[in-house]
């Protein structure tokens, strides 16, 4: 029978830092919008109870199977991969939520003893095998979901405005140009909200702006979309990252947008073209049966597990 293990924690870690990590993620998850490898642990693991997966999370060292999939932590990692060279593990899924390049942390993601890396996009995917063409052939897309939430009854009207990295002169030409419509409209900043504001608000509005140079999924965008609010995204088209002197091009800002939950606009001009052609098509789109069908968490959960079958 198929066991699974998932660590984000090396098993070796001193008591006090496994109470802080619990700690840190406590206070996110309570006191602000959680994402990224919180989102993503929790999307599998509601998705493993509903198929009921036998897996267990950080367990002892004597506990772990010969399976084991690094969700986030670098630490976690390294553990994994001195595990396997001693012939403790058999084998081991890195990802999504280790580093942001594969060069990040002494290049851990490119050692041998890596049977498998998952990533959350395709974009990320090409990224990834840029440092290494024979990367790719390790490399397999995975995205995490969403739980499926009751449609709301509340009465619509305007916008959200989700404020996350964007040029600070194209998100006031955006505001300015929404006053001069008569567009009702909510601004959210990333980070500074709890998950229940930015639910309740969703219930409430029409459709959302999506501002944000690069993501590599996009959960914020999946529970708009759950909840039926279609979006308009911005998306120069690329993104540099400097720090390894690389470019990635494509649908970067929203990886997972498609025709049947949004449009894309590239900058202040493209916006006031796109706007009116969005809101005459909004009431056709189905943002929440795009999800529902590929982004639930059961969903996501049996291709994670695909993708551990077709390994063994």
């Amino acid at each position: 029978m198929l066991k699974i293990t998932l660590l984000t924690l090396s098993p070796d870690i001193s008591f006090l830092k496994r109470f802080y990590f619990w700690l840190r993620k406590y206070i996110k998850n309570h006191f602000f919008h959680y994402g990224g490898p919180s989102a993503v642990l929790e999307s599998l693991i509601r998705g493993f109870n509903i198929l009921n997966v036998d897996y267990q999370l950080n367990p002892k060292t004597k506990d772990i199977s010969d399976i084991v999939c690094v969700i986030s932590g670098v630490d976690a990692l390294k553990w994994a991969i001195k595990a396997k060279k001693q012939g403790k593990i058999k084998k081991i899924i890195a990802g999504p939520n280790i580093v942001i390049t594969p060069k990040d942390a002494e290049g851990i993601l490119l050692n041998e003893a890596i049977d498998l890396v998952i990533v959350p996009s395709q974009w990320v995917k090409d990224f990834y095998v840029s440092f290494r063409s024979s990367f790719g052939k390790k490399i397999k897309v995975w995205a995490a979901g969403v739980e499926i939430c009751s449609e709301s009854d509340e009465r619509r009207k305007g916008c959200l405005v989700y404020k996350k990295d964007v040029d600070e002169n194209l998100f006031k030409f955006i505001i300015e140009y929404l006053k001069s419509k008569n567009i009702d409209y909510k601004i959210i900043k990333y980070g500074r909200y709890k998950k229940e504001k930015y639910f309740g608000l969703l219930n409430k509005v029409k459709f959302m702006i999506y501002l944000q140079e690069v993501e590599s999924q996009g959960i914020a965008l999946l529970e708009a979309w759950m909840r039926n609010v279609p979006t308009l995204a911005w998306n120069q088209g690329y993104f540099e990252y400097k720090k390894v002197g690389k470019k990635v091009f494509g649908n970067i800002s929203a990886p997972y947008l498609t025709k049947e939950c949004g449009m894309f606009f590239k900058d202040f001009n493209d916006f006031k073209e796109k706007l009116p052609i969005f809101l005459d098509n909004i009431n056709h789109l189905k943002s929440r049966g795009y999800v529902i069908n590929n982004f639930s968490n059961e969903v996501v959960a049996k291709n994670y597990l695909k993708i551990i079958k077709e390994l063994r």
